[in-house]
């Protein structure tokens, strides 16, 4: 499943090329990925403009005139291919999301179950192997309680993440280890298995730990581990996937940077101990015994 690195990648694509598109007409082919009948769903969205792409924890919110919104969450296996009128080249389409190679050819392929067309002929396809993503249609306030209803943590990257943030929702959780402390979107969104423990990494901390252990300054490097991690993820354009302009379902950049994390029986880049794994709430957990305490 992407994580919020990932996401924040494809938003970024898509904002770039859905701006002020009017949607012409719209079609999905597994009902369970909306929440309206499929005629009601085209008729509340025919003729409507794409206002902004923005995104919210692991979601994109495609955001549209009439005050209505396309949610949408990959899930495991979804992705997003954005195709204009007339492919030629690969730089004609914006894909992101689980790497299908078969994504690109054939547009659309057995892949697809979702797909927006534009009254420029351009498209959005939404694939998915495993047909577990959906596109949802919500107005605002239908959103809003929506989100509400989540009760999710705060956004690592926006200002209601503060150090006090932190401390205070480590101070309720004592007893929880610090893996699953930041898997639980109740604390933060975003934050998958592959950041929790490079998180861990950067704060020198083993992803076992108990919260009410740390000391000040400790979770101070947690703190400045989310922030520092996630913000060069997003510049790499992710890890496990990508924003990218051809069908090779390449990695995102921050791949190449992973300390830890899928490097288990390796040298720690460090100190050269090996690496070692280990289940943490049923999660695998990669970490360096020595720098990690």
């Amino acid at each position: 499943m992407p994580e919020l690195p990932e996401v924040e990648t494809v938003k970024r694509g898509l904002a770039k090329s859905l701006k002020n598109k009017v949607i012409k007409d719209f079609d999905c082919d597994w009902q369970k990925m909306i929440n309206y009948p499929l005629k009601d769903y085209r008729d509340k969205i025919l003729g409507l403009i794409v206002i902004d792409v923005e995104r919210i924890a692991k979601m994109i919110k495609i955001k549209l005139s009439d005050n209505l919104n396309i949610l949408i969450h990959l899930k495991m296996t979804g992705q997003l291919v954005f195709s204009q009128p007339e492919i030629t080249e690969e730089k004609d389409c914006v894909i992101g999301g689980h790497p299908i190679i078969e994504g690109f050819n054939c547009l659309p392929n057995k892949y697809t179950h979702a797909k927006f067309i534009f009254t420029d002929n351009s498209h959005l396809f939404f694939n998915d192997v495993r047909k577990f993503g959906w596109v949802r249609l919500f107005n605002d306030q239908e959103l809003k309680d929506q989100i509400a209803k989540l009760n999710m943590g705060a956004e690592p990257l926006r200002s209601e993440f503060t150090l006090r943030y932190l401390q205070n929702k480590l101070k309720s959780r004592p007893k929880s280890k610090i893996k699953p402390f930041l898997l639980d979107p109740k604390n933060l969104v975003g934050i998958g298995n592959i950041y929790s423990d490079e998180i861990c990494y950067f704060a020198k901390i083993s992803p076992e730990r108990l919260v009410k252990s740390f000391k000040k300054n400790e979770i101070e490097l947690i703190y400045k581990g989310i922030q520092a991690i996630l913000k060069a993820s997003i510049k790499e354009q992710g890890t496990t996937f990508r924003d990218y302009r051809n069908s090779s379902g390449e990695p995102g950049g921050y791949a190449k940077k992973l300390k830890v994390y899928g490097r288990n029986g390796q040298p720690c880049l460090k100190c050269k101990q090996i690496i070692n794994k280990t289940k943490i709430a049923g999660r695998t957990s990669s970490f360096c015994p020595n720098c990690q305490k």
